[in-house]
């Protein structure tokens, strides 16, 4: 079986031209690992790949789901793992590329829950997620199991709750990480701060010339309200108080700017947990550089 080649990394690290230069020299056809990128008509505001830019490679898990409706990871997980077996019996190679962390997670591990937990302690938990909120509840499961911790990330609640359900009952813990479910190679596009910053603060600005703006209200326009899963994403929720009036549109872009620097942030730290993954310097090296690097690490696992 030919193993995934997963290129991951912070938005703005120039992870889908990678991934195309790629797939052309191997073979290989790409599934998107974008939260966001598969509901249709979010597009702007995704940075959405466009047709020209695939350069005729062909790409799953974009514009899959109606954007009135909410998408699980065990959804994707499902969806994916048909896209990678369709791959597989092209003799082509599946090659998985995002910023979703969860999403890349879900396909590599078993991430279901299973097992006796109290009902109570359950309630209490959750009364005490909503309360005190998600950084705590990690905080907490820190204090009881650092080791896990460390591979839960703070936005991951189902699972951190889980495992200080676990930790407080002498429950046996399950190490979702201990064997990935495809053989794989992954590789993770590498910024410096500065630059990856003006990358993203560039990309908005661009958005905004595209008409990301117009977007959002045709969105809002056709029945998809804020409190729709897909308008929680970055660069569509920050609209919603410009919309009430209180915020400037000047202050709208500044505020997706910002969080979109801080939701990089968060990527990066939670790429780290893959310790055997691949760095690839985009700054350093031309994108033809870095496919050939990828391209012949990859053919030398074979």
């Amino acid at each position: 079986m030919k193993p995934l080649l997963i290129i991951g990394g912070a938005t703005g690290t120039g992870k889908s031209d990678l991934a195309v230069a790629c797939a052309k020299k191997l073979d290989g056809e790409i599934i998107s690992s974008d939260s966001m990128q598969i509901y249709r008509g979010l597009d702007i505001g995704t940075a959405k790949i466009r047709a020209e830019e695939m350069q005729g490679v062909p790409h799953y898990m974009i514009d899959v789901v109606d954007p009135q409706s909410t998408f699980t990871a065990a959804e994707y997980k499902a969806q994916a793992a048909r896209a990678i077996d369709e791959i597989l019996q092209k003799g082509k190679v599946p090659i998985i590329c995002g910023g979703t962390g969860l999403y890349i997670n879900a396909v590599l591990y078993d991430l279901s829950f299973s097992g006796e937990y109290d009902p109570a302690l359950r309630e209490t938990l959750l009364k005490e997620a909503a309360e005190r909120g998600k950084q705590y509840m990690h905080d907490k499961l820190r204090s009881l199991d650092p080791e896990t911790a460390d591979k839960l990330h703070v936005n991951d609640e189902k699972r951190v709750i889980r495992a200080i359900e676990k930790a407080l009952t002498g429950g046996k813990r399950e190490d979702d990480f201990a064997k990935a479910k495809y053989p794989y190679l992954m590789f993770l596009t590498d910024l410096p701060r500065e630059k990856m910053y003006d990358n993203i603060n560039r990309r908005v600005d661009k958005m905004i010339k595209q008409g990301l703006k117009q977007e959002v209200l045709t969105l809002l326009q056709s029945g998809i309200g804020f409190d729709k899963q897909c308008m929680q994403a970055i660069a569509y929720k920050e609209w919603a108080p410009y919309l009430n009036g209180e915020m400037t549109e000047e202050e709208t872009v500044e505020l997706i700017k910002k969080n979109t620097r801080n939701y990089a942030k968060r990527q990066i730290t939670w790429f780290k947990q893959y310790k055997d993954a691949f760095k690839v310097s985009v700054s350093e090296k031309t994108l033809e550089e870095n496919a050939n690097m990828i391209c012949e690490t990859y053919n030398g696992a074979l």
